[in-house]
């Protein structure tokens, strides 16, 4: 068996190239150009076809050319409308955008291990789909490459992916990081806006006040988190906005609040999302107004497979060693490889790339935010490693 994590080494500076270009020419949401293009030209120079089978969404298959399953292996490549201030030499170009939140590590990490595996293709059986991903951050690009056929046309069996992990406490740079099934929350974003009647501040009792409405709602909302959710569920619901009126002496005609609902557990997303659609328009009701309830953006929580998450963990261990592993606790943010996840069992990990010991006190989407690459090859290993492990397994 060939040993990937000192292949990885091998080419260590060209993935930290390919991350520093993609960094300092970040892109938002869907549209990403110059990204796309340059992840299609180095496929392409490691002897891929790549594809686009949606805006800025590259699909690429190594074809064994022996049967068996077909292994997902993903990136993200979007990045956040966030000026940087690191400090780096090769930090953004591009004015109040910058990749926050490690994108740009994701894809050098992803086409690291598109180069190793097309290396060693002679060790592979059945295929290797490579996706890399926009709109990320918002956007819906995985639900949107789900829709236009990523995981069809060949038929993935199972999927895999990484993300990066900065500045938590005792989690060193290069250390591999799982957690057991649900791994991060669902993320649904949503608008209350109420209708209510403007008058003059001086006569109230002539209108139906908003601003008091959007009040009575939010206090009727906590309850929902307090005393509704089931004991030992995870509940995050948080208000961010809120809008009404433009001057202090005139009762506006209407108002708007938003937020997000956050869940491990589908059944308390369910509980959550039902009760503050009903609290609001309740609640509107009884003061004379209106509530209407809006879910713009709604991303199920990411949930690793247990059996594929399992036995990719495994080999991860054959690579790196106990020592180099962690099982890591969940967390409330979002990530939309969950809707991948939806439709084929895999595993999202975790890699570390710098710990607040190590030097590194900024998370992500903090504009100071700096990663250590040198954890990077870990990932790429990784990938290559778990691929060829699972693909002959199966």
């Amino acid at each position: 068996m060939v040993d990937f994590l000192k292949e990885a080494e091998g080419i260590e500076q060209e993935v930290i190239g390919w991350r520093r270009h993609v960094h300092q020419y970040p892109e938002l949401l869907m549209d990403l150009p110059e990204t796309a293009a340059f992840v299609e030209r180095e496929l392409k120079n490691m002897g891929y076809e790549p594809e686009y089978i949606c805006q800025s969404g590259i699909v690429a298959v190594l074809d064994s050319q022996k049967p068996g399953k077909t292994l997902l292996l993903r990136a993200d490549m979007d990045a956040l409308p966030i000026g940087e201030e690191s400090g780096l030499e090769f930090a953004s170009k591009h004015p109040g955008i910058s990749h926050a939140c490690g994108h740009d590590t994701h894809t050098a990490m992803l086409l690291g291990a598109a180069k190793l595996l097309m290396k060693h293709k002679d060790l592979l059986r059945g295929k290797v789909k490579f996706m890399f991903q926009p709109g990320e951050e918002g956007g819906g690009g995985a639900r949107t490459m789900v829709e236009a056929g990523v995981l069809r046309s060949p038929d993935v069996d199972a999927c895999m992916a990484f993300h990066q992990v900065v500045a938590r406490d005792h989690v060193p740079t290069g250390i591999i990081g799982y957690t057991r099934g649900p791994m991060m929350a669902s993320a649904d974003m949503f608008r209350i806006t109420v209708r209510g009647k403007s008058a003059h501040g001086a006569s109230p009792e002539s209108g139906v006040n908003p601003v008091q409405i959007l009040c009575q709602i939010y206090n009727g909302l906590q309850s929902i988190e307090c005393s509704e959710k089931p004991r030992g569920s995870a509940l995050a619901l948080t208000i961010g906005q809120i809008s009404a009126g433009r001057a202090g002496n005139v009762i506006p005609e209407q108002g708007f609040m938003c937020g997000s609902i956050r869940a491990y557990e589908e059944n308390v997303r369910s509980l959550a999302k039902r009760r503050l659609r009903e609290i609001s328009e309740q609640t509107a009701a009884m003061y004379g107004g209106r509530a209407e309830v809006e879910f713009p953006s709604e991303l199920p929580a990411t949930v690793n497979d247990l059996q594929v998450g399992d036995e990719m963990f495994g080999y991860v261990k054959e690579l790196v060693g106990e020592e180099g592993t962690m099982m890591l606790p969940q967390i409330m943010g979002g990530e939309d490889f969950a809707e991948v996840l939806q439709e084929a069992p895999g595993v999202l990990f975790r890699v570390s790339l710098g710990d607040k010991q190590e030097g590194y006190p900024y998370i992500s989407h903090n504009s100071k935010v700096i990663f250590n690459e040198s954890g990077m090859k870990h990932a790429v290993a990784a990938f290559a490693h778990c691929a060829v492990r699972w693909l002959n397994a199966h």
